[in-house]
């Protein structure tokens, strides 16, 4: 399903100057807003003993604006094939971003030159998303039972959320609910989902594997239907006015003489 992204392992890698080799390395290219991401960068040039290559990390918008405090670190020097960890907060607006790092630096070539390499860019696109959160309600039909550390996994449109693994909250009347936020870029329309117990077990439990459906995008038809109200409130105001307007009597034409 495209719209989950969480558990896809992303590696965007290039070849650079003189062979050699650099990407961006990230487990998920949907993040939720204001949350963290790690992603490893790695440069490596096997061809050259002497490399003196740095790094400076930025996150923009779709526009190519800068966002601030959306990367961490922003500058550092690389080793010939150490990976390095990036951590990027997600903007607190809904969007498509783009990670970028660009490597600055030299090597030494055969005959001990040493060789600028210009600027060199990798890009990681990603969407920060806001949640949805997804709460699925049980009720037993024992009370007594204790549910403490009973374990459900979230299914949404068939597909298990791996890391959606959580347990629930029972109060003393037998009723429970398990919640969810669900991070991913969703299409319009409607889904479903699902608990499953991640216990096994045979606790009889009501509303454990009952679906449930959701809507995501615009499905409030409350501006049409006000519309519709106003629009037949004026034709009732005008059938109103018409039935009770005094009809003018002009009396018999006059005849001819």
């Amino acid at each position: 399903m495209a719209a989950v992204m969480a558990a896809a392992l992303v590696l965007i890698p290039s070849i650079g100057v003189d062979g050699a080799y650099h990407s961006i390395d990230g487990e998920k290219s949907v993040i939720a807003v204001d949350e963290d991401a790690d992603f490893t960068i790695i440069y490596t040039d096997s061809d050259h003993e002497e490399i003196d290559i740095s790094y400076s990390a930025k996150v923009v918008d779709s526009k190519g604006n800068t966002m601030s405090s959306a990367v961490y670190p922003t500058t550092g020097e690389v080793d010939s094939g150490t990976p390095e960890t990036l951590t990027v907060t997600a903007p607190t607006t809904v969007g498509r971003y783009t990670l970028e790092v660009t490597y600055t630096g030299t090597y030494t070539d055969e005959s001990g030159a040493e060789v600028d390499i210009g600027k060199v860019v990798d890009r990681f696109d990603f969407k920060a998303v806001e949640p949805i959160t997804l709460t699925a309600s049980i009720a037993l039909k024992d009370p007594t039972v204790d549910l403490s550390g009973y374990g459900v996994y979230f299914w949404v449109d068939g597909q298990k959320m791996d890391d959606s693994y959580t347990t629930f909250s029972v109060s003393s009347n037998g009723k429970g609910t398990a919640t969810y936020d669900w991070v991913a870029d969703a299409s319009s329309g409607k889904h479903t989902f699902w608990v499953e117990s991640a216990n096994g077990g045979v606790v009889d439990i009501k509303g454990l594997d009952e679906k449930h459906d959701f809507f995501v995008g615009d499905n409030d038809y409350s501006v049409y239907i006000a519309l519709v109200v106003i629009f037949v409130i004026l034709a009732i105001v005008l059938l109103v006015w018409v039935y009770r307007k005094p009809v003018k009597n002009f009396g018999k034409p006059k005849s001819r003489r």
